[in-house]
């Protein structure tokens, strides 16, 4: 592994102090979420993601997402995908810290015990953000199918 240069040392380490807070803020973004969408037992997103996703896929499937928006959801949805998979595939966040991996210096989930490649991560906001890209008529769940399907042959 190479050495970081002096930039990137900063950033890595910048990265890794917001961590944390990063970690607390998932928790209360996540159930507002869960809350505002009208759906029962918000806290339960947090150990059973995978129950909120149906009806998170129907409310996002046809809507128009604006640039005012575009964060607002993006933050919601990344870290809803990132705990699907931290449940699902029974892993962790992490701050990516291998030099020129293509995930260097973001939050990510990975080291996931459920799958067979140990160095196998996904960016969960990467997700979210191709999935918002994405016109209406769009599916969560095909996309997060095809997460399961990468993650199976990682």
């Amino acid at each position: 592994m190479r050495t970081l240069t002096d930039k990137e040392q900063a950033e890595i380490s910048h990265r890794q102090a917001d961590f944390d807070n990063f970690l607390d803020e998932r928790m209360p973004v996540l159930c507002d979420f869960i809350q505002q969408l009208g759906l029962p037992d918000a806290p339960l997103v947090l150990s059973e993601a995978d129950r909120f996703m149906p009806p998170i896929d129907r409310w996002l499937t046809d809507q128009v997402v604006t640039s005012d928006d575009r964060t607002w959801i993006l933050t919601r949805l990344g870290y809803f995908i990132g705990e699907y998979l931290v449940q699902r595939y029974a892993g962790h966040w992490f701050l990516n810290k291998i030099p020129d991996s293509r995930f260097f210096g973001r939050y990510v989930v990975g080291q996931f015990v459920k799958v067979t490649n140990q160095n196998a991560m996904v960016d969960p906001f990467a997700v979210a953000d191709a999935y918002l890209l994405e016109p209406p008529g769009r599916s969560l769940s095909r996309v997060l199918g095809d997460v399961d399907n990468d993650l199976s042959r990682a």
